[in-house]
């Protein structure tokens, strides 16, 4: 039996899954399982069942049923593909309370595969709905679609699981309005570290340079740029280039340049999130909701005078916030408890708290490290103090950590 057999083999009509779901038919097929319409015997309600099925490692046995891994070189990648295949179920059954992430019902071991059972639901991905539209998603509904998702991942991320594929064709818009995120990917990432076609696993103009490298370190920030590279294409029609290309020299366009009606200061967040190198790039989705938001809703009602701003120089790498006058602003290595995060082993968790007095015009900065917070005057001393003005810098341990202040 060859892998190409693989192309007619999904489950039949009427076949009994976990002695509860009748196949209906076959939804969908993709190089590491097939998605079925699946109807209760006991209650007629629809369901969506994804089948475990990766077409380089497994075949579907002579009874025309069961899976087997398709030689034994590829015995060890399928086993450990279906423990990576039924955690993502696990993990995400736990989001059931979410209105974005599609609702896992239940998961289970039979065929020698695993199955996902999830709710059913009838829409159609942004991709199709713009090309019925023929146009581009305005952008009020741009912004729902994106912060919604954006908070969703927020609350998958500190579970532990990426999302790894987030892009136009993913993202569902529902015959009631709402959308849906399909798709995760733990399982496509676990392959692509033991196969030799990239290709297939990644989607040009949506994945960050580290995807494309087995030992690219990938994390929030992942989701952070391929989330960013949606919003980029469904407000301008243009898929974003390929990181392979801008690596090479090729330029991006500005958003803005491309849609005048996006704002400059929106514009420059996404720019900070399609960053190349991920160590400057928006860090986390917290991060990339409170930019974004402030820059799209706040700069109609608050003058751009009164911004203060943190520029980051870190080996010789520049990285710029803008935040709200009333914000305070946590500096550390956490990415979960911190709204700046610097990866370097001597900074501590939570290093440092920054915030501003517009009254004053004044900046106060709270020492809360092991290893230091300095000003041009000094350490300033693990909970105490220090007042600083615009145009005043301080540093993390040692210079190479510098963070400049202002207001503009």
């Amino acid at each position: 039996m060859s892998k190409l057999d693989n192309s007619d083999s999904s489950l039949r009509k009427g076949h009994i899954l976990d002695q509860k779901y009748s196949i209906k038919k076959v939804l969908g097929i993709g190089g590491f399982g097939r998605t079925y319409l699946a109807e209760s015997i006991w209650t007629q309600e629809n369901f969506a069942i994804k089948e475990y099925f990766p077409n380089d490692w497994a075949v579907r046995s002579e009874d025309g049923i069961s899976l087997r891994a398709f030689d034994e070189t590829k015995r060890s990648f399928y086993e450990h593909g279906l423990s990576v295949f039924v955690n993502e179920a696990k993990i995400l059954k736990n989001l059931r309370e979410d209105d974005v992430v599609v609702d896992v019902k239940d998961f289970f071991y039979e065929n020698n595969t695993g199955y996902i059972v999830m709710e059913y639901i009838q829409g159609c991905t942004l991709a199709q709905y713009m090309q019925k539209q023929n146009s581009i998603i305005p952008l009020d509904m741009a912004e729902v679609i994106i912060i919604s998702v954006a908070k969703s991942m927020s609350k998958i991320h500190r579970l532990g699981l990426l999302h790894r594929d987030i892009s136009p064709d993913n993202i569902m818009l529902l015959e009631d309005g709402s959308i849906k995120l399909i798709d995760f990917g733990a399982t496509r990432q676990y392959a692509l570290n033991e196969t030799t076609d990239m290709s297939v696993m990644i989607k040009p103009g949506f994945a960050p340079m580290e995807q494309y490298s087995r030992t690219g370190k990938q994390g929030p920030w992942t989701d952070v740029y391929a989330l960013a590279a949606t919003y980029y294409f469904i407000v301008s029609g243009k898929r974003p280039l390929t990181a392979v290309d801008r690596c090479a020299g090729e330029q991006q366009l500005s958003l803005s340049s491309v849609n005048g009606n996006v704002p400059e200061e929106l514009s420059e967040v996404i720019d900070c999130a399609l960053e190349l190198d991920y160590s400057v790039r928006i860090q986390n989705m917290e991060e990339f909701v409170r930019e974004f938001e402030t820059a799209y809703r706040g700069s109609a009602d608050i003058p751009v005078d009164v911004y203060p701003h943190i520029t980051m120089k870190m080996h010789g790498k520049t990285r710029k916030w803008k935040f709200m006058p009333d914000k305070c602003v946590t500096i550390g290595r956490s990415i979960n408890d911190c709204d700046i995060c610097v990866e370097e082993g001597d900074v501590s968790r939570i290093h440092c708290k920054v915030m501003y007095d517009a009254i004053s015009n004044q900046f106060k900065i709270l020492d809360l490290s092991k290893n230091g917070t300095y000003t041009q005057n000094g350490l300033i001393g693990r909970d105490r103090s220090a007042i600083l003005n615009t145009g005043d810098v301080f540093w993390l341990v040692d210079e190479q950590i510098k963070f400049y202040l202002e207001v503009r």
